[in-house]
């Protein structure tokens, strides 16, 4: 069984607390240590720190060149200790097979008690940076692998619960099952409320599924003419004339095209990638 890693924010003489293994990194037979390099995010109440940092092997030898850039999840107290041990084995279990492929590799996960009290260490695979703006500002592709990536989770039967930009990192991604500028599905024949409201609000990635007059919601498939919407609208105020209906309707059909060539030219102009020094090389 591997020997529990050590954190460490300098050089390998440096001090360091070693952990006892909850989930052994089995990649490696000999023991590893992490040095922590820089503080990516904090909970409000510094008891959940996430870190960059470098995974090494050691041997009997001392630290050999075997380095992997990894991020480290750290977190305080026997309550949040508990919630990252619950994060290890979904990655031990249901997330086992999507390791590697849309999510990180696991490199084991470390619990003991320091002087900070009990202390948890996940330690993931590296594999981007984090969006820097809205989900839904940013290039198709990464729009429509992000939600395929959430897909993939449900189906392995893990509800994420908390899919957000902060959750999202990008380095080279394609396109997979969920098809992107389709009508919205009805949220009833899509199963699954988290992922449908990720592809419909962050991702933006559905055309809208109904148009709107009169207070009345028409498929958006009829909202190809004013002659079609307006047959399909199943009500219109008495005291609106032939004239003002067909204002109205054309209203809606202008409104539908314009958001759809707002859609169409962030598409064309996307914010870029803030890459960090050497994105190439995510070993």
């Amino acid at each position: 069984m591997p020997a529990s890693p050590s954190e460490s924010s300098g050089s390998p003489s440096d001090s360091c607390y070693s952990l006892k293994p909850y989930i052994p990194d089995r990649s490696v037979k000999d023991p590893v240590r992490a040095f922590l390099q820089k503080l990516i995010s904090e909970s409000s109440d510094g008891n959940t720190q996430v870190f960059r940092a470098e995974l090494r092997v050691m041997t009997k030898a001392g630290l050999t060149d075997d380095r992997r850039r990894v991020v480290c999840k750290v977190a305080y107290g026997e309550r949040q200790v508990e919630v990252l041990q619950k994060e290890a084995d979904l990655y031990n279990t249901k997330l086992l097979g999507l390791q590697g492929k849309v999510i990180p590799v696991m490199h084991g996960c470390y619990v003991d008690v320091t002087d900070k009290g009990p202390t948890g260490v996940l330690i993931l695979q590296y594999c981007g940076v984090p969006l820097t703006y809205e989900l839904k500002n940013y290039a198709l592709t990464i729009r429509h692998q992000a939600v395929n990536v959430l897909l993939a989770i449900h189906k392995a039967g893990v509800k994420h619960n908390d899919f957000a930009e902060r959750h999202i990192v990008v380095s080279r991604m394609k396109r997979d099952a969920i098809t992107a500028y389709e009508i919205a599905p009805h949220l009833q024949d899509f199963l699954c409320d988290e992922l449908y409201y990720a592809c419909r609000n962050h991702a933006d990635i559905w055309l809208p599924k109904f148009a709107k007059i009169f207070g009345n919601l028409i498929p958006v498939k009829y909202a190809v003419s004013v002659e079609s919407l307006l047959e399909h609208n199943p009500y219109t105020p008495k005291w609106v004339d032939e004239n003002r209906a067909r204002q109205v309707a054309q209203k809606e059909i202008d409104q539908l095209a314009k958001e759809r060539r707002r859609r169409e030219a962030l598409d064309a102009n996307p914010p870029p990638i803030k890459w960090s020094d050497s994105e190439d090389d995510l070993a």
